[in-house]
């Protein structure tokens, strides 16, 4: 009996130790994607796929209630291609993820992680190297038009000024 309890607490104490052990840190952001083949689809077959949502529960597009019916509504305009139009979205999918998607996806990804990207890169330099860095980007959206900007988060990484204040 006794060794048993003994064998308990040494469980319990080594299960404690273990667990202030240091975590490797991982990056928030991954920096590109792999494509799947049911992204492509959504992809190319989007407005399809939100009007069954709409049509089909009801949920407006936009709402949290929405993006319960997202999976079912994808899943459906899958099987509704055929073998063709599947290794098609299969072969997209394997371009896509080793090149590049077209200029409207990327106009997308722009649009919703463009700027997160920017804050990490700077973080991370700022962490990294203690480098302050300045970004002017520039960048095409779905409509094709050049749009600009310009990113200074230095004021808010440490003991240093924008690069806009910045003098000789």
């Amino acid at each position: 009996m006794l060794i048993y309890h003994l064998s308990i607490n040494a469980q319990m104490y080594k299960t404690w130790l273990f667990n202030d052990k240091k975590k490797e840190r991982k990056d928030m952001i991954k920096y590109g994607r792999k494509w799947m083949p049911r992204m492509v689809i959504y992809q190319q077959n989007q407005e399809e796929v939100l009007k069954r949502i709409e049509d089909e529960s009801g949920a407006e597009l936009g709402t949290p209630g929405m993006f319960k019916h997202y999976q079912v509504a994808v899943k459906r305009v899958m099987v509704e291609l055929d073998e063709d139009e599947l290794e098609k979205a299969k072969e997209t999918a394997e371009e896509w993820s080793n090149n590049f998607p077209p200029p409207e996806v990327q106009a997308q990804v722009t649009q919703k992680k463009g700027l997160a990207y920017m804050e990490h890169f700077l973080k991370e330099m700022w962490r990294q190297c203690r480098m302050r860095v300045f970004v002017l980007s520039a960048w095409k959206n779905e409509q094709g038009e050049v749009l600009f900007g310009m990113h200074d988060d230095n004021e808010a990484l440490g003991d240093g000024d924008s690069f806009m204040k910045t003098k000789d």
